[in-house]
């Protein structure tokens, strides 16, 4: 027997005094919210997402709220997707270190959950498409200059086209099976790319290149023991003063840098490629950490247990194919 796309569906609380916390506890793997005075939790709130392998798609019916994503939960989290919403219904304003933008209906508002970002937002209802950021190919490198940007439907064709498909498709998933699910988020990801804007050339569009062609170095030299801001400024050309300014907002690079290695750390750690368990020595030191005591006080500061623990936990209780997982399980395993 086949089985259906796996679905997450937030069921709200019917004691009110719990509903908010239930509601804020099911958006935290991607923003931090706080209600507003206009805030009404009430059985028109929901949230259904779908997980296709590769991307998530879904649909969201939100109260009125205050949603942020702070550096520090960027560099936390360790994740490099993409979040693009279409507004059916509600009106946000959306705010970046450089650019504000209002979001209305029959908008698709682009999220790049690398960068902070601050949302004030009416009662909504919106589609959803989570992306990592390898999947949009050539336009993968623009996602930065994007962020927090708004693109409408009313005369723009290509974006009608995707919000219509990423609409029939979520609408469909409960009908579909897992055997669909690789060929619907290919061409979803297809269409995501081709209907993104092209982004605006101006100061700050280059500043925000900088800034992601650096944060992908780091990524891609985590391993490396020399990793610091000597090392990124030759590479790059860059003054110091300059690198530190990227970073201002993650209390330094070299603090970016360490919570980017504990990051990757965690996902080496819960998801090892070769699905066994690995050593806590190899896991340090492919991620830049000279010796296993730093790397495990450092871990230990990050998160809360030591390395050992994360491990043996992720191993004695595994996923059990079929069985549901949390929001949050997904987004950190989408892309691995």
């Amino acid at each position: 027997m086949m089985s259906g796309i796996p679905v997450d569906c937030f069921a709200l609380d019917a004691d009110p005094a719990t509903a908010w916390k239930s509601w804020a506890e099911h958006l935290a793997p991607i923003f931090d919210v706080r209600p507003v005075p206009d805030t009404h939790t009430g059985p028109e709130i929901g949230m259904r997402s779908y997980n296709l392998g590769s991307v998530l798609v879904g649909e969201i019916s939100a109260p009125a709220q205050m949603l942020e994503r702070n550096g520090r939960t960027a560099a936390r989290q360790g994740i490099d997707h993409v979040l693009i919403q279409f507004y059916r219904r509600g009106r946000s304003e959306v705010r970046t270190d450089r650019s504000e933008a209002v979001i209305n209906p029959s908008d698709f508002v682009i999220y790049d959950l690398a960068q902070p970002v601050a949302v004030s937002s009416s009662a909504m209802e919106a589609t959803s498409i989570l992306v990592p950021r390898a999947l949009l190919g050539s336009r993968s490198g623009q996602i930065g200059s994007l962020h927090g940007s708004v693109f409408g439907t009313a005369h723009d064709r290509m974006a009608q086209i995707f919000a219509s498909y990423l609409c029939e498709v979520v609408a469909g998933c409960g009908d579909l099976t897992t055997q669909h699910a690789a060929g619907i988020a290919k061409a979803a990801a297809s269409l995501c790319a081709t209907a993104l804007p092209e982004p605006s050339e101006d100061a700050a569009t280059t500043e925000s290149r900088i800034s992601l062609a650096v944060r992908t170095f780091i990524q891609d030299n985590l391993g490396a023991a020399d990793l610091g801001p000597e090392r990124i400024c030759a590479h790059f050309g860059l003054s110091r003063a300059t690198l530190y300014r990227q970073f201002a907002a993650d209390d330094g690079v070299q603090n970016y840098i360490r919570n980017c290695r504990l990051a990757q750390a965690m996902r080496l750690l819960t998801a090892p490629p070769d699905g066994g368990r690995p050593r806590i020595s190899s896991v340090a030191y492919a991620t830049g950490f000279s010796d296993e005591r730093n790397f495990s006080r450092a871990f230990k500061r990050r998160f809360g247990c030591l390395p050992r623990d994360v491990a043996v936990r992720r191993m004695v209780e595994p996923h059990q194919p079929g069985t549901s997982r949390r929001l949050g399980e997904w987004i950190q395993q989408l892309g691995l």
